[in-house]
């Protein structure tokens, strides 16, 4: 009964996690460039037991969530008029500079300019240096005193950058990503090589009906793993009252 309650528990725990994403999915279904995650699951703590044929020699004993892996399917465009808003067509990535100096990448291309002294720096909505080609921040500067920024040839900037396995990507909040490992090194990809639209925004990845169906599943799968805990609990009182 004891694997009842390991079963039970493991249950609960992997079903709030999934809940967990799929809530921040949903309430990111309206972020530029947002992509969303999913969830595999996997079997735990595995058992030898003689009673088992040699072809099959191991048990399972609930199950985990495994990391999520991120789905990076193409979101729909949506004109804004706006010339510091930029959406990435296909492949490729923003590469932006962080409050520590690490680089990360994004798809959410929604710029801002930030003023220092006389220049200003492409930004993004939360104050992270937006970088060309080499890594460099992006000065946007006046003709002149008297004149307002110069904001054409913004797009030649900008630099997009190829990542080998986009799915291994790691988020690190803000609607950004690190690479790892499995993902591989970023590279700048050459100009032409991708479609950059300015005056456009990528609107988020989220599937609306997707997420309902996900939480329905989750939340019938927590019950289930609840009323085993319960069941297992209410065996072990029994056995304890024949004592």
């Amino acid at each position: 009964m004891k694997i009842s309650f390991y079963n039970g528990v493991s249950g609960l725990v992997a079903y709030q996690e999934e809940l967990n994403r799929v809530s921040n999915n949903v309430a990111n279904a309206n972020t530029v460039g947002f992509k969303p995650s999913q969830s595999t699951f996997s079997a735990l703590l595995h058992t030898r037991m003689a009673v088992n044929s040699e072809t099959q020699p191991l048990t399972g004993h609930g199950v985990r969530i495994q990391a999520p892996r991120l789905l990076c399917q193409q979101g729909a465009a949506l004109q804004t008029g706006h010339s510091l808003d930029f959406a990435l067509m296909g492949e490729g990535f923003f590469a932006v500079e962080r409050p520590d100096g690490s680089t990360a990448y994004t798809r959410s291309g929604a710029f801002d300019i930030s003023m220092e002294g006389d220049s200003g720096y492409l930004v993004t909505s939360d104050g992270a240096y937006v970088l060309d080609r080499r890594g460099r921040r992006i000065e946007v500067e006046p003709e002149d005193r008297d004149s307002p920024l110069d904001l054409e040839g913004l797009a030649e900037q900008i630099g997009v950058y190829a990542i080998p396995n986009p799915y291994g990507l790691e988020p690190v909040g803000g609607n950004c990503y690190v690479t790892t490992a499995p993902s591989g090194e970023a590279e700048a990809m050459d100009e032409g090589a991708y479609q950059l639209l300015q005056g456009t925004l990528e609107q988020s990845a989220v599937n609306l009906s997707d997420e309902m169906v996900s939480v329905i599943a989750a939340q019938r799968a927590f019950q289930l793993n609840a009323k085993l805990v319960q069941t297992a609990d209410e065996l072990e009182q029994t056995v304890n009252n024949l004592r």
